[in-house]
């Protein structure tokens, strides 16, 4: 990946976490499932 668009991830990467008040991920894969788990609970419909 080229540099800037390297860097370019890394920004936005710090801006979701501090958005969501996330911890800083060990990996990608971390990131991307506490996401998804967060986007599931944002959409779930009270009983």
């Amino acid at each position: 990946m080229p540099p800037v668009l390297l860097k370019a991830h890394q920004q936005l990467d710090r801006a979701v976490d501090a958005a969501y008040g996330a911890k800083s991920f060990k990996t990608e894969a971390e990131r991307v499932a506490f996401l998804f788990t967060r986007y599931q609970q944002l959409i779930e419909k009270p009983d």
